[in-house]
């Protein structure tokens, strides 16, 4: 009884955590994890979709910077591809027929530089269940006309700005326009009015990414949407890739007390200026200034929490996860080859690509708090003490009291 209460307590998040933090989500989902190990064909949860990894904009901490930023031309994974109408269209087909619970179109680069992007938005929210979320930069919406389509198919929808003030903001995601800030601005007052206009349920929010080049703008942030009409601002810190591994251990070196003086003091004070609306990935902050042996908490053997959670790229190839877009001896295949749930039911396969990832010395090919992270820990534990009795009727019952807490539950 003792081990249960200890192992319940270890790993499930606060209450405030709830809205983006994967360890409640999968308990949502316990009845496929528990098919998961019990071997039973399991579709994901959620699939990440990279319509583009072409981007109008250069954000030198872009976590797909290797695919398309600049300085990266001539390397092996350099890619600015599209993903052709073709393969857009035939995914969106073929996702539909599956038990997968949500989409979430990102990049890569940037989703709505994809002139296909909209239909097949539209074709998956008239064909299937399945929920979708976007990433965006936001400055390209008008282009393809798609707040009408937004408003109306997705779950959710967050637009990256990571800066409050327009100088800064064209100097840290170094766009090619200088107004950028202010077609921003409107795009999302305009997704805004249109919300209201169709009464849709969208959740509309904003991002900021913290950095060394940009947390001093933490409350220039929080100022500028505190009385605009979106659903919530996320802050989440910069998460450094392997690619650029060469400054990550620099960064690695004073991260922890970077987070632990200058950071947290500026969240607090931009929580007391949002109130309801701000949102902190704190899970993630935490490992940042306690895991000071670097493993940033990865006390888990294997990445289980990916193979509820891939990423197709624009290239086509279903990678294990967006870390991982462009290495492709770490795609399961191609959707030039075989359609999605083809590739997602060759478990020989998934297993080869996963044995390479989890033999290498503590994920050394992984970034320091890569997607599937958080899912790991509550997966691993769950593996570790699967046959422990009870402990799954009293997952299934703590699940059961944070559901109506969790937001978009099916988007871990």
């Amino acid at each position: 009884m003792l081990r249960e209460k200890k192992f319940l307590q270890s790993n499930l998040p606060s209450e405030g955590e709830t809205m983006f933090n994967p360890q409640t989500k999968v308990l949502y989902h316990l009845d496929r994890v528990v098919d998961f190990f019990n071997d039973k064909k399991v579709d994901p949860i959620n699939v990440e979709i990279d319509p583009s990894n072409a981007c109008n904009h250069s954000c030198p901490f872009c976590i797909s910077g290797h695919l398309h930023l600049s300085k990266y031309k001539g390397t092996e994974f350099f890619n600015r591809q599209m993903m052709s109408r073709e393969i857009l269209m035939n995914f969106a087909k073929d996702i539909s027929t599956t038990q997968t619970k949500s989409i979430s179109w990102t990049g890569g680069g940037e989703p709505t530089m994809n002139p296909n992007l909209k239909d097949a938005i539209n074709y998956v929210k008239n064909n299937s269940k399945i929920e979708m979320g976007m990433f965006t930069n936001g400055s390209m919406l008008e282009r393809f006309d798609l707040f009408e389509t937004i408003v109306k198919s997705l779950t959710w929808i967050r637009i990256s700005l990571d800066s409050g003030i327009a100088k800064n903001y064209n100097k840290l995601r170094v766009t090619n326009k200088s107004n950028n800030f202010d077609i921003v601005l409107k795009n999302i007052k305009k997704l805004i009015e249109s919300k209201k206009k169709f009464k849709s349920d969208i959740t509309i929010g904003v991002g900021f990414v913290v950095s060394q080049d940009n947390y001093e703008e933490i409350i220039d942030f929080a100022k500028l949407f505190k009385d605009l009409d979106v659903d919530y601002c996320q802050y989440k810190p910069e998460v450094i890739q392997v690619e650029r591994n060469s400054s990550a251990n620099k960064k690695d070196q004073i991260s922890s007390e970077f987070w632990a003086k200058k950071v947290i003091r500026l969240l607090s004070e931009a929580s007391e200026i949002l109130g309801k609306k701000f949102q902190c990935n704190s899970y993630k902050l935490k490992d940042l200034i306690i895991n000071k042996n670097k493993k940033y908490g990865r006390e888990y053997k294997q990445c289980l929490g990916s193979q509820f959670q891939p990423c197709v790229g624009a290239d086509g190839e279903v990678y294990v996860c967006t870390s991982h877009r462009g290495h492709k001896e770490r795609s399961y295949g191609n959707l030039k080859d075989r359609n999605f749930s083809e590739i997602w039911s060759d478990m020989n396969k998934r297993k080869c690509v996963m044995d390479q990832i989890e033999n290498k010395e503590k994920f050394s090919m992984c970034s320091q708090l890569c997607k599937p992270h958080e899912s790991n820990k509550v997966i691993w534990n769950i593996k570790k003490n699967f046959n422990q009795s009870g402990l799954i009727d009293k997952l299934k019952l703590k699940s059961k009291e944070l559901e109506r807490k969790i937001v978009h539950k099916n988007f871990i």
